[in-house]
């Protein structure tokens, strides 16, 4: 859902249920939305967020994962890829805008933005180690430059839950507001953005991003080689069941 404020575009999440999660169909709208609006030569700054108030976004549906192969699995990851690309090269700043739950494919996202602010019950995590694959929307290649190597791999390794201050304390987060702030701070930021030099807010992100090294087609063949291994499938469902047994956040 896409909505303008002046200058400013804000593209909203909404999932078939609270947790906005990123099923196929929700990840082809997303790359479709954002290549319209990128082609939107009055737009000085995009805001990303989730709808309502339990998640940005909880990350990939586990009943799609769980019937991937090696090669569906690859396709997947390049289209998330491709969403994550479009937003990190996007010709103006982005601001995710995190509330709740912001895990997985959700956080991948978000760190392909330029900017992150997020309020006090923000949680951040990649579990995906724990289901026995890797993050696939370019969060390998990305994370380590905005944390550091090690904190990159402490994060993924271990699929630990980060708190707002924390993930602050990480750098991976710019800001951390009230809930009833962030939508405030993310459009204050936005408009200062706003009044700065288009051309030259364009030029330096393009120079910062090229000083970045990535590889992210070896990323999704790391992706599809998780979903070769032996018993990834039943470790997936089982995943999956137990999800579905736990009561929404």
């Amino acid at each position: 859902m896409v909505r303008k404020d002046g200058t400013v575009a804000h593209l909203v999440m909404v999932g078939d249920t609270p947790l906005n999660i990123l099923d196929r169909d929700t990840l082809i709208n997303l790359f479709r939305t954002l290549t319209d609006l990128s082609l939107d030569p009055k737009l000085t700054a995009l805001i990303l967020t989730g709808s309502g108030k339990k998640a940005f976004s909880a990350g990939a549906n586990l009943n799609e994962l769980a019937q991937l192969t090696g090669d569906t699995a690859q396709q997947l990851s390049q289209l998330g890829q491709n969403v994550t690309s479009l937003l990190f090269n996007f010709p103006c700043p982005v601001i995710s805008a995190i509330q709740g739950i912001c895990f997985g494919g959700g956080l991948e996202l978000a760190i392909a933005c330029d900017f992150r602010i997020a309020s006090t019950d923000a949680t951040f995590s990649y579990p995906a180690a724990r289901l026995g694959i890797l993050p696939g929307f370019g969060g390998t290649q990305r994370c380590p430059s905005l944390i550091g190597p090690s904190r990159a791999k402490e994060l993924m390794f271990m699929g630990r839950i980060l708190d707002g201050v924390t993930a602050l304390d990480w750098q991976l987060i710019n800001l951390l507001v009230a809930p009833a702030e962030l939508q405030p701070a993310a459009l204050h930021w936005a408009r200062e953005l706003g009044s700065r030099d288009r051309h030259a807010l364009q030029q330096i992100k393009a120079c910062i991003n090229r000083t970045e090294k990535e590889d992210f087609l070896y990323e999704q063949k790391a992706f599809a080689a998780c979903f070769r291994q032996p018993g990834i499938r039943q470790k997936l469902q089982k995943w999956q069941q137990a999800a579905s047994l736990t009561p929404n956040p």
